[in-house]
This record gives C-alpha cells, sequence and structure tokens, in this order.
C-alpha cells in the first residue's frame, strides 16, 4: 500500500478539486455545539459558527497529510441558506489559487457546500492559508 503524498505549495494545483466530504447535520452534533455556545441557538437550523467547523474538517481531511506548521490565514463565506437539523451536507474542496508573497507560500481554497439529496447550494467559502515549508 503507497503512502499518500505530502500536501507541500508544490502538491496544490490552481482549478484542480481534491473531493467532497459529507457531515450530517444531526441533532447529537448540535446540542454538543450548544453546550459550548448557548447563544448559537436558532430553533431548526445548524448553528452558523458551525460553518468555519465544517469547512475547515473538509480542507484538512481531503488536503492530508501536510508538513507541520501550517497558519489558518482566513476564512469568507457566501451563505444562501443556512442548513437545517437533519440534513447531510457535501462539501467540495478545490484550490482556488496560490502565491508567493515575501517569501510566504499562500493557497487559497474554495469550497461549495451543498445538501446531500438534493443537491441545493447552501453556502460557499474561500479559505486562506499559509503553507508551511
Amino acid at each position: 500500500m503507497s503512502e499518500k503524498p505530502m500536501f507541500s505549495y508544490a502538491h496544490y494545483e490552481p482549478g484542480k478539486h481534491y473531493g467532497s466530504r459529507d457531515f450530517a447535520v444531526d441533532a447529537a452534533t448540535i446540542a454538543k455545539w450548544r453546550e459550548v455556545y448557548p447563544n448559537d441557538a436558532d430553533p431548526g437550523v445548524m448553528p452558523a459558527g458551525m460553518l468555519a467547523m465544517i469547512v475547515i474538517d473538509a480542507v484538512l481531511t481531503l488536503n492530508s497529510p501536510r508538513p507541520p506548521g501550517g497558519v489558518h490565514g482566513g476564512q469568507t463565506f457566501d451563505v444562501r441558506r443556512m442548513p437545517r437539523i437533519g440534513e447531510t451536507l457535501r462539501t467540495d474542496v478545490s484550490c482556488l489559487d496560490k502565491e508567493i508573497k515575501k517569501e510566504r507560500k499562500w493557497v487559497r481554497m474554495r469550497t461549495e457546500t451543498r445538501e446531500a439529496k438534493s443537491g441545493e447550494l447552501l453556502f460557499t467559502g474561500v479559505m486562506t492559508t499559509l503553507v508551511a515549508q
């Protein structure tokens, strides 16, 4: 069995799709979240704070292994609709672009999260990461 290649800066290719990751918005997961963040409690929908968690999980899972020492540089979202409790989400991860600024290697990943059954687009995002050298 061969090992997966290390996700170094050279491994990222603008426009390349790295796969998708599913996430179940179930009542037990929502309850755990609300134990930590009790004010993030819109009834019937997933707490807004969970958007970043879902996207970071997808990016980290699909772009691994990575060298230690990377830094999360930022994240933005465009939300069309918040996921409802009971839905399954599918997040697709692609490399948007990459650049070297002042000898630092930056990668921007684009994510699209859809309701898995219907394919309805729920939210998109861009995650910026400083890749470890």
